[in-house]
């Protein structure tokens, strides 16, 4: 029985509005809870708690933390979420001296940043942004994201400050299992799997790139991770259009498993 849906906190961030349309296909019953750390997040998959995290961004590319978990642990991705990433400035002043931003946020509004030509507070999460404005003595402003509405004693006065109006955040459900969770019909698949560097030798990502090409299988992504034993060392991600139960699939995994170890991460619904 699932109790629980973890995500990254506090309360008002991306993985919250994920959280909440997983939930809702889950049924409203199962409670959110929040952590602090995307690790945190991560090991707190059980029999009982699955989590939603964020896996790439359209600017920033794949999240390591999330990536590098897959290599050590054994997850299953049940589905994917892609959520528009928008940000609004918000000031207590028509003139501020300083802006809050959370680390991410501010590398995604780099060029409305750096038109301010403000000085730049980094903060821990979007919603602390927003709370040092509310409490901010001098004249200030914070990036928060847009789907945060504007408190009453403060307005915006830049909307949409992304450098891409364009960037979203794929997240992804995972539990302990793979044993489905979400009862989706008609849809189309996709799937991952990492490859664990074990057998290095000449000519192995080309033979096992051919594994998925032979079979007329298109890959999405792939995207190399240091398996922090030495230069030169790495794992991969990929995501592939099809379902392990496809006999392309299934063949072109039957090949993959001769040259590497493999970590097999599931097959889900592609967003649509």
């Amino acid at each position: 029985m699932i109790e629980q849906l973890v995500t990254l906190g506090p309360a008002g961030t991306f993985s919250e509005r994920a959280a909440q349309h997983f939930q809702q296909q889950l049924g409203d019953s199962v409670p959110i809870v929040f952590k602090s750390t995307l690790p945190d997040v991560l090991h707190s998959v059980n029999d009982t708690q699955l989590a939603v995290v964020p896996i790439e961004n359209l600017i920033d590319g794949f999240v390591s933390p999330v990536v590098d978990h897959f290599a050590h642990h054994p997850l299953y991705i049940h589905a994917e979420y892609r959520l528009p990433i928008q940000y609004h400035l918000l000031a207590n002043s028509q003139h501020p001296e300083q802006v809050w931003a959370q680390f991410v946020a501010a590398g995604q509004c780099h060029h409305a940043l750096n038109t301010l030509s403000l000085p730049i507070v980094h903060t821990a999460s979007n919603t602390a942004s927003l709370n040092e404005l509310v409490a901010a003595d001098k004249p200030s402003a914070a990036v928060v994201p847009s789907h945060i509405p504007c408190p009453e004693q403060l307005h915006c006065i830049q909307r949409t400050i992304a450098d891409s109006h364009k960037n979203q955040t794929r997240f992804v459900l995972l539990s302990a299992h793979a044993e489905p969770l979400l009862a989706l019909q008609d849809s189309r698949w996709k799937s991952s799997v990492m490859l664990i560097d074990d057998n290095d030798h000449p000519g192995l990502l080309v033979d096992s790139l051919k594994a998925f090409a032979e079979q007329g299988i298109n890959l999405t992504s792939i995207v190399s991770r240091p398996t922090g034993d030495g230069f030169g060392q790495y794992h991969f991600f990929i995501d592939f259009d099809g379902h392990e139960q496809d006999l392309s699939v299934q063949k072109a995994l039957k090949k993959l498993a001769e040259l590497n170890q493999i970590s097999w991460l599931g097959s889900y619904p592609a967003f649509n």
